[in-house]
């Protein structure tokens, strides 16, 4: 990861899709929809819990490795300098991960009035009905 990495989360149908739009308007910001980091994250995390089969062998230390890697693999052709937003909804639940390993990160939590989102996905599934 040669930029910075800051994080983009948040509710459904609360913005987030047109924020990464609006960032990407900037040649030197990089934002998508959703991204595999997340889900790669979680696994990677899984996988090396104490709990499973080779988690003894693996300390702290070389955990935080691990999860780096998984950020500097997929955004290895970012551009020294750039500021890159990775979106996906599970980033506030890990929270405390992200602080300890980039402090200077920042993540945007998209939000909406609840009864708004839920009267949003209601009408989709009317509009939707035989799909």
């Amino acid at each position: 990861m040669q930029g910075q990495l800051h994080f983009i989360s948040g509710l459904p149908r609360a913005g987030s899709t047109l924020l990464s739009a609006l960032l990407r308007q900037n040649p030197k910001m990089s934002a998508g929809m959703s991204s595999p980091v997340g889900p790669l994250f979680n696994a990677m995390l899984r996988e090396t819990a104490m709990n499973k089969e080779y988690g003894v062998f693996i300390d702290t230390a070389m955990r935080r490795k691990l999860l780096h890697g998984v950020f500097d693999a997929y955004y290895a052709d970012a551009e020294p300098g750039s500021i890159t937003f990775d979106t996906n909804r599970m980033w506030t639940a890990k929270m405390s991960a992200l602080a300890q390993m980039y402090p200077d990160a920042r993540v945007i939590c998209c939000v909406r009035n609840t009864a708004w989102g839920i009267d949003r996905v209601e009408s989709l599934i009317q509009r939707n009905a035989i799909d």
